[in-house]
């Protein structure tokens, strides 16, 4: 199953309220999320650097496009990203990072 992460930065003073807005995930995030096959999905944050790890079905490029294209989610993140740094590169995407190794 492709596995990949991605990082960003939030920005000053936003530590908090992101947290928070996490303990209650709009409705509908989540169910997005599976639809387009993702099935593991976590945030790490250290300091103001968060990571996401995520696991999905499918090629991870064409389950984050998908995504990108739900209602549910797209609501979400336009939401979520008034509290960071831009994560997109100069193409629009996220700054996905590959897995290089994994423990046999």
């Amino acid at each position: 199953m492709p596995r990949f992460c991605y990082t960003f930065e939030l920005l000053p003073g936003t530590v908090e309220r992101y947290e928070q807005e996490h303990r209650e995930i709009w409705s509908g995030v989540v169910e997005a999320m599976k639809r387009v096959g993702i099935t593991d999905y976590s945030l790490f944050r250290r300091d103001h650097t968060v990571i996401a790890w995520v696991e999905c079905a499918g090629q991870p490029s064409e389950t984050l496009r998908a995504l990108d294209e739900d209602p549910d989610n797209k609501r979400w993140s336009e939401h979520i990203r008034t509290l960071m740094h831009d994560p997109l590169d100069h193409a629009q995407q996220l700054r996905i990072s590959d897995e290089i190794w994994r423990m046999p």
